[in-house]
């Protein structure tokens, strides 16, 4: 429990920038080849343990090689050392760049080195008893996350593996095995556990691998290429995690690291204590305390040296190192302990073998050594939900809504207007308004004015992606005039909150008017191969705010066309985001039908044929019929039905193919991620088209086919089917 406990440290901490690559994904496959190689490292230790089951590694060195067995002691202390600064140096980054506010990192480093030096002060029992729990809570909390996140996957959001070669994944191979210092682990606490150490190990090397590879797959079909861009991917799909009334379980994710943290350092110093009672047995709990305390120092030197941050964060320190403490020197000792048992009867070659292994000793030795500052209160914050921005030469102006909820629990809701050069700058300027610090992880819709969209709104996205309070699934829209216009919109004489906004968008979904779209989409389809992004507009109104259609946009973001609610209607049948709306045909019969629309499904095949690309849609869905204009006498048998379904679909296709003809045939707007479908499918015949996307999909063959099912016909109106 323990070592997986120290496992999640490493997982809560992993990006891009670590891995060596652009892609989270990459990672996956050298989980599977790290997996494989962790059995085939930890094979000296197992050999070793199972001659020597009751001594740890020192203990077994002394055994051995007697006093020349005390060279291990300060490879192994600065090794545990060494891990406990990284791992401690990953918080206080994480509490530098994400948290507000900035609390003190000294204070930070110091109080928690201390707080795990008493847990290492107590001993391994109280250590184990702590993992326990925390393995426990962790463990729910990761299930729930990956419960709540693989509902948001999309297969389009994933893309071929070894593109480049294999690098990437070849230096993820590299990092993971430079950060198994559980192996080492092993090698100290085998001695102290009861079991079989090799079952122990299958078990826990299998799960801890699973739960990577796991929550790296959800992570990446959940929000794509966006992730590439955090810091801190994993904190940023727990803020993407949605369960009911729960917006984000990135508070969970915080306890969970910190929690996980204690016991990681707790081992390590625990770890460092047994190397020194090894020489000294007095001065092991007091080295905990002096451990803790230079934890602490390296720690916070990794966090303000980049020269430490570049030696700490990559391979080239710790794979060595960990390769000489897990691998190279038990296999030394297992080779020592098969001499000296069958050479026993000789005692002057067992001298020499104790000056040989001393020098080897040697050179392994050399080789593996190449609080808060200011406390803001509730009250002090201002808690933003809806943030409206306009353009107006190089000036922003920016339009926020902040909610106070007063004593008698209503929400009042304030608006405030600012300008600046930046969006960070006017967004600041509203400290100097309210007198309140902006608090942005409450923002609920982002909306962009026209002229945004008219000049380019790629530019502008940097502070959402980058700022760890934004919230990737916060609601993107633009609005069809000003965006001040949608913010300040009132209904019944009261100003439309960003939540209430939210929610009449959601409600004309599904009606399919309008499309949605949230943060971490409209980041990735300028991300995704060839995609053009679209963002629903809106336009305030004497009643509050309602749909005005779809806006395309090209890959810079600039505006090429608003659709209108009958071709975003079509738009949406092609996206496979219809959730249900009514549908409108006319008979054979010229009877008037209006049937309900829903469970609609969509399946595009990509392909390339005669040198083309080429795809084939698939549109399914089930019709409730709700209204039908023809008299009360008049019955409809079977036939009659199947003529109903045909008509819908052809109604169907029709809108479909007009979306597909005005977005890709006019603008040259793929949308609906056609190239990414044909990235995924045929990755080499993807490149010759990739330079020139916007151009080749409106010359590619696409056919249309839809199919609708009537699932009701009604009980009272409608007769029964004959």
């Amino acid at each position: 429990m323990t070592l997986f406990v120290e496992r999640l440290v490493f997982l809560l901490s992993m990006n891009t920038v670590l891995a060596g690559g652009e892609s989270l994904q990459e990672l996956i496959p050298s989980c599977l080849a790290s997996y494989l190689l962790q059995f085939l490292l930890f094979l000296p230790l197992w050999l070793l343990h199972r001659r020597r089951p009751d001594q740890n590694l020192l203990q077994v060195a002394k055994s051995l090689l007697g006093r020349f067995g005390f060279l291990f002691l300060p490879l192994y202390a600065l090794y545990f050392l060494f891990f406990a600064a990284y791992s401690l140096s990953l918080l206080q980054l994480f509490m530098a760049n994400i948290m507000e506010p900035h609390a003190s990192l000294a204070l930070i480093a110091i109080v928690t080195a201390l707080s795990a030096s008493y847990a290492a002060w107590k001993g391994i029992e109280t250590i184990g008893r702590t993992g326990a729990i925390v393995s426990v809570f962790a463990a729910c909390s990761l299930a729930a996350i990956f419960l709540f996140l693989s509902i948001k996957i999309n297969p389009l959001n994933f893309v071929p593996f070894f593109e480049d070669g294999g690098k990437q994944a070849a230096s993820g191979i590299l990092l993971l095995l430079a950060r198994s210092d559980g192996l080492t682990a092993i090698a100290f606490l085998g001695a102290q556990t009861r079991g079989k150490l090799g079952r122990g190990f299958v078990i826990w090397n299998t799960v801890v691998y699973a739960v990577i590879a796991g929550l790296l797959a959800v992570m990446t079909g959940a929000m794509g290429a966006y992730l590439g861009d955090q810091l801190f991917p994993f904190y940023a799909a727990a803020s993407f995690t949605e369960m009911g009334a729960v917006q984000g379980m990135d508070a969970v994710l915080i306890g969970i690291w910190i929690f996980c943290m204690l016991v990681k350092l707790s081992t390590d110093l625990y770890l460092l204590r047994l190397c020194v009672e090894s020489a000294a047995s007095r001065a092991g709990k007091w080295s905990v305390i002096a451990g803790a305390v230079l934890t602490a120092g390296l720690s916070l030197a990794i966090c303000s040296m980049r020269g430490l941050q570049k030696l700490f964060y990559g391979s080239g320190l710790f794979l060595p190192f960990t390769l000489v403490c897990a691998v190279a020197i038990p296999l030394l000792l297992l080779i020592c302990d098969l001499v000296r048992r069958r050479k026993a009867e000789n005692k002057g070659k067992k001298g020499k073998a104790k000056k040989a292994a001393a020098l080897l000793l040697s050179m392994l030795f050399v080789l593996s050594v190449s609080g808060c500052r200011e406390q803001i209160r509730l009250n002090r914050r201002l808690l933003i939900e809806g943030i409206g921005i306009d353009r107006q030469g190089e000036t922003f102006l920016l339009t926020v809504q902040s909610t106070k909820i007063t004593e008698g629990e209503t929400r009042e809701v304030s608006v405030y207007t600012a300008e600046g050069e930046s969006i960070l700058e006017a967004l600041g300027s509203l400290t100097l308004q309210t007198g309140q610090d902006p608090l942005y992880s409450h923002a609920l819709v982002v909306v962009f004015g026209r002229s945004c969209a008219e000049s380019g709104i790629s530019g502008m996205l940097d502070f959402f992606v980058r700022n760890a309070e934004t919230r990737p699934n916060a609601q993107i829209m633009m609005a069809e005039g000003e965006a001040s216009e949608v913010l300040t919109a009132k209904r019944e004489e009261k100003t439309v909150s960003a939540k209430v906004l939210g929610e009449i968008l959601e409600t004309q979904n599904m009606n399919g008017n309008i499309a949605r779209i949230t943060l971490t989409d409209f980041v990735n389809h300028f991300g995704n191969d060839g995609a053009s992004p679209y963002l629903p507009v809106v336009r305030s109104t004497d009643e509050g705010v309602e749909a005005a259609g779809t806006a395309l946009l090209d890959q810079q973001g600039q505006l090429l066309a608003v659709l209108d609610e009958k071709t975003t209607r079509g738009a949406l049948y092609l996206l496979g985001d219809f959730d249900r709306g009514l549908e409108t045909v006319i008979l054979p019969d010229d009877a008037r039908l209006t049937a309900e629309l829903h469970d609609l499904k969509t399946d595009i095949a990509a392909s390339v044929q005669g040198g083309a690309p080429t795809f084939s849609i698939s549109i399914r869905c089930a019709a409730d019929i709700g209204a039908l204009d023809t008299g009360m006498d008049t019955r409809y048998g079977e036939a009659a039905y199947a003529v109903m379904e045909q008509t819908l679909a052809q109604e169907i296709q029709k809108e479909a193919q007009t979306a597909l003809d005005l977005c890709l045939g006019e603008y040259g707007a793929d949308i609906f991620l056609l190239g990414r479908r044909l990235h995924q499918a045929n990755p080499k015949e993807w490149e010759q088209y990739a330079a020139q996307w916007p151009q080749a999909v409106s010359q590619a063959e696409i056919s249309v086919q839809a199919k609708v099912e009537i699932a009701r016909v009604g009980q009272e109106d409608t007769p029964a089917i004959e």
